[in-house]
């Protein structure tokens, strides 16, 4: 099983898939940037584009490695994505999904306060490549396919995994229950966010 994260910037998305890796067994987390970041060393500096996704190759081969970890790994893999050009979705969770593969896909949303105070904590909120993907992926809601939608304003990373891992029929180990305990762990994996 994959479980595809999608959302804006600043939504939460990282931050749940650390919460789902830590508390499920065995589970796997995929970041699908670290083939754009290759890309992106690799390509001469004229080759070179401002998103990772306008690559053919970021899509043909993150879906290729996804492709070969579920048909091939035992794990439920966990993927913290923003996919909201419906070309790109097509070619790479529309053909994981013809090859039937199960592929959970839950678009993560907030209210404009809320994603603006998470960008503050992690340092984006000045970030213009940043700022221009919330536009746009605040306003593709609509055009999403086969989402779940769950609006994150109100609720917890843990209560997000928790929601996830239930309607997956997942078994996760229980959150940790400290908020001091917890937002330690949450600080550890914004900073760990940073260096991926």
């Amino acid at each position: 099983m994959i479980i595809w994260l999608n959302g804006a910037f600043g939504v939460g998305k990282s931050q749940t898939a650390g919460e789902l890796n830590r508390r499920l067994n065995g589970s796997l987390r995929y970041e699908p940037d670290n083939v754009g970041l290759l890309l992106r060393k690799q390509l001469p500096k004229s080759l070179n584009l401002d998103n990772f996704q306008d690559y053919p190759e970021w899509r043909q081969w993150n879906y290729q490695l996804l492709r070969k970890i579920a048909l091939q790994g035992q794990q439920t893999v966990i993927v913290p994505q923003s996919l909201v050009e419906p070309q790109y979705f097509d070619e790479v969770i529309g053909r994981l999904r013809h090859d039937q593969i199960d592929v959970r896909h839950y678009f993560l949303t907030a209210d404009p306060e809320t994603i603006k105070k998470r960008l503050k904590l992690r340092g984006d909120l000045h970030n213009q490549f940043t700022v221009k993907r919330l536009q746009t992926d605040v306003s593709a809601i609509d055009t999403v396919k086969f989402a779940q939608v769950i609006d994150t304003s109100q609720m917890t990373f843990a209560e997000i995994a928790d929601f996830i891992a239930k309607d997956c029929s997942l078994r996760i180990q229980p959150a940790i229950k400290n908020k001091y305990a917890q937002a330690a762990v949450q600080f550890g994996d914004s900073v760990k966010n940073l260096w991926r």
